[in-house]
C-alpha cells in the first residue's frame, strides 16, 4: 500500500531526528533516560522546523508568485526561513527548559546548528517549489498556444460550415428574384459577416462594439430567413463598449439558439442580450427541438468555455431553467 506524502514526511523527520540527537549529543543515547527526551526534543525541532518554515514559504506565495518575479520570491523566502527559524529554536528552548528540565541553549553551536540544517531544509524546498512552478508554467504555456490555435480552427470552421453557406445562398436565391435591392443588402451583410469571421482568426479578443456591430449584420440575415419570429432585445450599457470579450461568441450563442430551438410563429424565438459590469449575457426562452436535444454535443459551448480559460480567470456561467437557457460571459478590461 502507498504510504500518503504527509507520512513518508513525518517518519523521513523522525529518522532526521535520530540521526542528528545522535550526532549533537552522543552521551545522551548512552542512557536510556535521557533517550526518549532528547528523540522528543528533536522531533519537536524537526516538525516545527519543516512544516512552520512550508507555511511560511505559502504565505509568501501568497504576495509574491514564482513566476512573476523569482528573485525576489526566493530572497524572501530565505529572509522568512532565518526570522523564524531564530524565533522558533529560541521559544522552543524556553519551552524545553520548562518541561524537561534541559537546556539547548546552553551552546548556541547548537543553536546554529539547527538554523544551518532548517535553512538546508527550506533552499530544498524552495528549489523543489520553482521547478515545479517553471514546469507548470511550461505546460501552461504550451497549453495556451495548442487552445488557442484549436479554438482559432473550430471557431472558423464552424462558422463556414455547410449548414450556414446552404441557408445563406438559399435565402440570397429568393430575394434576387423578389427584391433586388434587399438582395443586394443581404450580399453586403454576409460578406461583412464573413469578412469579421477571416479577421477574428488572428485575434485574441475583441471591443464589445465592434462584436455588436458584426452582430448586427448577422441579426439581419437571420431575419430574412425567419422573419418575426426570430427577435433580439438588446439592452447595452454603452460605457461598457470598450471591454473585450472572444471574437464571434455573440454570434455563436446565437446560432447555438437557432439551431435547438423550435422557430415559429407560435413559439418565436426571442433572445436578449445585456450587459453590467463584469458580464455580458445571452438570453433565450426555450422551445427545444425534440431531436436537437437529445443529439446535442455542446462543442460551441466548450469552445467559448476553452476560450475563456485562456484569456481570463474568470470562467462562463450557463444558466438552465424549464423556461429558458442563460450564458454570461466575462467582459476583459485587457487580456491577460
Amino acid at each position: 500500500m502507498k504510504l500518503p506524502r504527509r507520512v513518508k514526511e513525518f517518519i523521513t523527520l523522525i529518522v532526521l531526528a535520530s540521526v542528528m540527537g545522535f550526532l549533537m549529543c552522543p552521551k545522551c543515547f548512552d542512557s536510556f533516560e535521557y533517550i526518549w527526551k532528547m528523540e522528543a526534543i528533536m522531533i519537536t525541532i524537526w516538525t516545527v522546523m519543516w512544516y512552520g518554515n512550508e507555511f511560511v514559504s505559502r504565505s509568501i506565495d501568497h504576495y509574491i508568485s514564482w513566476l512573476v518575479n523569482p528573485a525576489k520570491r526566493y530572497a524572501l523566502g530565505l529572509i522568512g526561513a532565518a526570522v523564524f527559524s531564530t524565533i522558533a529554536i529560541l521559544s522552543l528552548a524556553f519551552l524545553f527548559k520548562a518541561l524537561f528540565n534541559v537546556s539547548i541553549g546552553n551552546d548556541w553551536q547548537l543553536v546554529w546548528i539547527t538554523i544551518g540544517v532548517s535553512l538546508i531544509i527550506l533552499l530544498f524546498m524552495l528549489s523543489k517549489e520553482f521547478l515545479y512552478s517553471w514546469r507548470e508554467l511550461a505546460l501552461r504555456e504550451e497549453k495556451i498556444r495548442s487552445e488557442l490555435m484549436l479554438s482559432k480552427f473550430e471557431t472558423l470552421k464552424s462558422q463556414l460550415n455547410p449548414h450556414f453557406m446552404f441557408n445563406s445562398l438559399t435565402a440570397l436565391s429568393s430575394l434576387v428574384y423578389e427584391d433586388q435591392d434587399l438582395a443586394v443588402k443581404y450580399i453586403n451583410q454576409l460578406s461583412k459577416v464573413f469578412r469579421y469571421v477571416l479577421d477574428a482568426g488572428k485575434q485574441e479578443a475583441v471591443s464589445l462594439k465592434n462584436e455588436l456591430d458584426v452582430m448586427e449584420a448577422y441579426i439581419f440575415l437571420q431575419k430574412i430567413r425567419f422573419g418575426p419570429n426570430f427577435v433580439v432585445e438588446q439592452n447595452i450599457d454603452e460605457s461598457q463598449l470598450d471591454k473585450m470579450v472572444a471574437p464571434l461568441v455573440i454570434q455563436m450563442l446565437l446560432e447555438n439558439a437557432i439551431k435547438h430551438n423550435e422557430i415559429s410563429q407560435a413559439n418565436p424565438l426571442i433572445v436578449k442580450i445585456y450587459n453590467d459590469d463584469r458580464f455580458l449575457t445571452i438570453e433565450n426562452q426555450i422551445h427545444y427541438k425534440e431531436v436537437m436535444k437529445q443529439d446535442s454535443t455542446n462543442v460551441g459551448l466548450e469552445n467559448i468555455r476553452s476560450r475563456y480559460e485562456v484569456l481570463s480567470d474568470q470562467p462562463i456561467e450557463i444558466v438552465e431553467d424549464k423556461e429558458r437557457f442563460m450564458v454570461k460571459v466575462p467582459l476583459l478590461s485587457q487580456v491577460t
